[in-house]
């Protein structure tokens, strides 16, 4: 047998060929590749789902945070409104308190002149004559042009008589750039005579109304009282016409 030399030779192993082998070890390979992807799918999607739910708890809590803020929202709401209705509660106290005082002020004033008014005519006077005139008043009606007038006469000292007479009402001013007189009875129809009779033991009101003539710019009211019988006296007292007074201010003030 001829021996082959110079070279080397490499072993030979023969084995068996085992297809199913191949086959199962293929298999393996291919599950495990599957496992692991199935594992990464899975763990993902756990964490995927892990996520969801947290989002899904964060979301609860935002819904119930939000209906929290809206109820404290409200509550809020229901406050500053109370607190706005206890303010106006208050504003419109106060000012119903502050609208009493003054009623009550001017109620006090009222009850002071009416004492004042009666301690006068009840009071023992010094004075020659004992007829007084306590009040004039004047006021502008609805009509245009339309007064209405008031004037309170009273009797000073014991009263144990009655006193009477005559009281006659002048209205002064300006017609057409001129000096005018107007006697009560030009003025009114209810005044026929020159002066309106009185007779009282402590007090008595005459009252009516007056129009004045187109153009003519009242300036003062003059009250005139005759008295008759032992006690007879003249009593007279002369009053701005409401207005007049204010406005010569303003004239004394630009000059």
């Amino acid at each position: 047998m001829t021996a082959v030399t110079g070279s080397k030779q490499d072993k030979l192993m023969v084995v068996s060929y085992d297809p199913w082998k191949r086959f199962w070890k293929r298999f393996l390979m291919l599950l495990l590749v599957a496992a692991l992807g199935g594992a990464s799918y899975l763990f993902g999607r756990f964490e995927a789902l892990e996520t969801q739910a947290q989002a899904i708890v964060e979301r609860d809590q935002l819904i119930e945070d939000l209906k929290t803020a809206e109820q404290d929202a409200t509550s809020y709401n229901q406050r500053v409104l109370m607190l706005e209705k206890g303010g106006e509660v208050d504003r419109r106290s106060t000012e119903g308190l502050r609208q009493n005082m003054v009623d009550l002020r001017g109620q006090i004033a009222t009850l002071q002149e009416e004492v004042a008014f009666y301690k006068g005519i009840m009071a023992p006077s010094s004075r020659k004559h004992d007829l007084r005139i306590q009040k004039i008043e004047v006021e502008k009606a609805l009509e245009e042009r339309r007064f209405r007038y008031k004037v309170v006469v009273t009797q000073v000292g014991t009263n144990q008589t009655y006193i009477s007479g005559l009281a006659a009402v002048n209205i002064t001013g300006v017609l057409n750039g001129k000096q005018k007189v107007y006697g009560l009875r030009d003025l009114s129809d209810d005044v026929q005579d020159y002066g309106i009779k009185f007779k009282f033991r402590y007090f008595q009101e005459i009252s009516g109304e007056l129009v004045l003539p187109e153009n003519f710019i009242p300036e003062s009211i003059e009250v005139v009282l005759q008295s008759k019988g032992t006690k007879a006296g003249r009593v007279n007292q002369t009053t701005p016409w409401p207005g007049h007074e204010r406005k010569q201010e303003q004239e004394h003030a630009k000059q």
